[in-house]
């Protein structure tokens, strides 16, 4: 076990206690290494092979090098076969490739290099990353919570080097004097500084100042259900409220706080006392400090709408978010997602008129956003790819500019009234896990870092999955996978809707032009493209049984509105199986093969394949959503859990409409887990697999953002 002084010397000062790469995090002290938080097993010689190589990312380390330092003279072990274990079980461990790596690299007879991310924490803080060989740019030191460690190349010639810095000292001498005209005419900006405010493991929910500048926010830790805390900025101290937890939508000048829990709208006094219930079926919430008014999402007919106040409709809009009244009250901002359950999606404001316009975007990931205090412009933490986002504004003539480059996952909560951010940054992971009715426990099938189940073949012996992550690219990527745990096979790039029955064709959706599907060949054939004229939007897909049609939810070029059709491969166009304005998001076939099972204002209906009136199911419960028919006839739904976040799925007679508990889906380790997304049944009814969301964060406020 090592202790506080092995940790590595950084610049002659701190000691590096750990380093940090994508979601993995490798404490220096201890040797442990750790994935979302969650313990990874590593044996201390790999594990120490591991720091090596990352410590000095993008050089090549040679086995002489890696030899003197972890084997030294007079350990008797072959030391040839020995490293070969530990790179065997350091790839293992972060689910790497020889083949095609993302971390390790391998030089044939000469070593190995270290190619993915790295940085250090020194202190409990985050230095900048080490940067591999050849990428560092710019020579300014920054200063604040995070200072670079620029590496030099190693192979440059003398006289090469003589060259380049009479070249960097005639540069910097231009770029001191025009650093010193904007000086002297703007002023010096300065760099943000960060102050964390939270230190359990666990993530934050949601958060705000109070009137009297410290912050209230929700968070979830230790695996615990969410609660309400106060904490008080200068001496960091932390008093747990009374009542129950919710997401948290704003703080009135009077002391009162207003959360969403179980989409109904509620408010309740900070000093403790009974919620009083506003509103129902809301999904997106802002109060007004003076705490005279709401604006609102709340869907009506399958559309979301925004109003401001309750009962005026300013706009609809695409799966809109992080709903923020501007301080004069004239306009309403928020982040519009043109897929749903997708972040990517842009910044959007609307007028008390109605008129809204897009500020910004489309951004590959945006997640949080906030007013400035004058509300000349809207802050917001997004990314162009992947999900390290950084801190941007943009004015409403729809002019960017960047305030805090990217430390990882930042999310914008809120932004006081002289400038302060509270921030959160976060490690997110998208997990899968699998099961059949051979197996003792659940299996963890994850690949990258946001692993997302779409659909399991018949015999449950594939599995189709994507990845919209930093492992997922701009363009994500779909993949199968056998369930036995076989390494997996790419197939393109795109949002995988759904495997053919004989396993040989996907349905993608692609990221940046949804105005076509395409069939994918999982082995040898061509891939094929299907475009209707009608349609304008593709939103979701999913196979029919018989292999040779599919079912689709698009929008209409006609109307703007959504609705399902049902295609075959060799038609000319597309059938509808609903109303306009109708849209289903899964596809579950009812066994006798007429109608499809989708949601409605009863709780589940019948749709006819060949249209028709809706019919309800009896007696199932509203909130309930459609999973799966096995080949038995037994319909499969997820019905509104009690513990937040976890999937619980009955089995229904369709018959007679009774139900039967079947599952309650969610990791065994609760902490960070946010909540259980797509489920999805084999065909047979012997396995199942489903993706859940884990964070692990820290909220921070950030003092001097200009």
């Amino acid at each position: 076990m090592r202790t506080e002084e092995s940790a590595r010397p950084l610049n002659g000062e701190r000691a590096v206690q750990a380093l940090r790469f994508g979601p993995f995090e490798l404490d220096l002290r201890s040797g442990e290494l750790r994935r979302s938080g969650v313990l990874v097993h590593l044996q201390p010689q790999p594990s120490k092979v591991l720091e090596l190589l990352a410590l000095r990312a993008g050089e090549l380390v040679t086995r002489e090098e890696i030899q003197k330092e972890l084997w030294p003279a007079g350990t008797f072990v072959d030391f040839e076969q020995s490293l070969n274990f530990c790179v065997r079980q350091i790839r293992s461990a972060l689910g790497d490739s020889a083949l095609s790596p993302r971390y390790l690299e391998t030089l044939p007879r000469r070593g190995y290099r270290w190619i993915g991310p790295s940085e250090s924490i020194v202190g409990g803080q985050r230095v900048a990353p080490v940067t591999p060989i050849g990428t560092v740019a710019g020579g300014a030191e920054r200063t604040g919570l995070f200072a670079p460690r620029v590496t030099a190349p190693e192979t440059a010639t003398y006289a090469h080097r003589r060259w380049l810095l009479a070249a960097a000292a005639a540069l910097a001498l231009i770029g001191l004097g025009v650093l010193a005209y904007l000086i002297v005419q703007r002023g010096p900006s300065p760099v943000p500084r960060f102050r964390r405010l939270t230190f359990s493991r666990g993530f934050v929910e949601s958060a705000r100042f109070a009137s009297d500048g410290n912050v209230v926010y929700a968070a979830s830790w230790e695996g615990q259900p969410s609660a309400l805390f106060t904490v008080q900025i200068e001496n960091r101290n932390v008093r747990r409220l009374d009542g129950p937890g919710g997401r948290l939508v704003g703080i009135s000048r009077s002391g009162e706080a207003a959360f969403l829990r179980d989409a109904t709208l509620a408010r309740a006094p900070l000093a403790g006392g009974p919620a009083k219930e506003i509103l129902d079926n809301v999904v997106q919430a802002d109060w007004l400090p003076d705490g005279s008014d709401f604006a609102v999402v709340r869907y009506h007919a399958g559309r979301s709408r925004i109003e401001f106040p309750i009962g005026t409709v300013l706009c609809e809009a695409l799966s809109p978010t992080h709903l923020r009244i501007a301080p004069k009250g004239d306009r309403v901002a928020f982040l519009e997602h043109p897929i749903f359950w997708d972040d990517r999606g842009y910044v959007t404001v609307v007028d008390r008129a109605g008129k809204a316009t897009r500020l910004s975007g489309p951004w590959g990931s945006i997640e949080g956003l906030a007013w400035s205090p004058r509300g000349n412009e809207v802050w917001f933490t997004a990314a162009r790819s992947g999900s390290d986002s950084a801190l941007y504004a943009v004015d409403l003539g729809g002019h960017e500019r960047p305030l805090a480059p990217a430390m990882g996952r930042l999310i914008l909560h809120d932004v006081s009234r002289d400038g302060r951010a509270l921030i959160e940054r976060a490690t997110v992971r998208m997990e899968t896990r699998f099961r059949s009715e051979e197996d003792t426990q659940e299996r963890d099938l994850s690949w990258l870092d946001f692993t997302s189940a779409s659909d399991l073949s018949p015999d449950g012996r594939l599995l189709l999955f994507g990845e919209s992550g930093e492992g997922g690219g701009p363009d994500y990527t779909v993949f199968v996978r056998r369930t036995d745990g076989s390494p997996p096979v790419r197939i393109g790039p795109g949002r995988p809707m759904g495997l053919s029955a004989d396993g040989k064709w996907v349905l993608t959706i692609p990221l940046k032009d949804p105005s076509h599907i395409d069939l994918l060949p999982t082995g040898p054939g061509e891939a094929r493209t299907v475009k209707d004229e009608g349609i304008a939007e593709y939103e979701t897909a999913g196979w029919h049984p018989d292999g040779r049609s599919f079912f689709f939810t698009g929008r209409e070029k006609a109307s703007g509105q959504r609705r399902t059709f049902l295609r075959g491969l060799e038609e000319a166009k597309p059938r509808p199986v609903t109303a306009p304005g109708v849209g289903l998001g899964k596809y579950v076939l009812t066994p006798d093969g007429r109608s499809l099972v989708g949601g409605c204002e009863a709780g589940l209906c019948l749709y006819p394949l060949e249209g028709g009136e809706p019919q309800p199911l009896p007696n199932i419960e509203k909130g309930s959503s459609p999973v799966a028919v096995d080949s038995h006839g037994r319909l499969y739904i997820r019905r509104v859990s009690k513990e937040k976040g976890v999937a619980t799925i009955l089995r229904v007679d369709l018959a007679t409409g009774k139900s039967t508990p079947w599952k309650v889906l969610g990791p065994a380790d609760r902490t960070g887990f946010v909540s259980v997304g797509n489920v999805t049944i084999s065909r047979d009814g012997r396995s199942y697999a489903y993706s859940c969301a884990r964070m692990l964060s820290d909220l921070y406020v950030a003092e001097d953002v200009r």
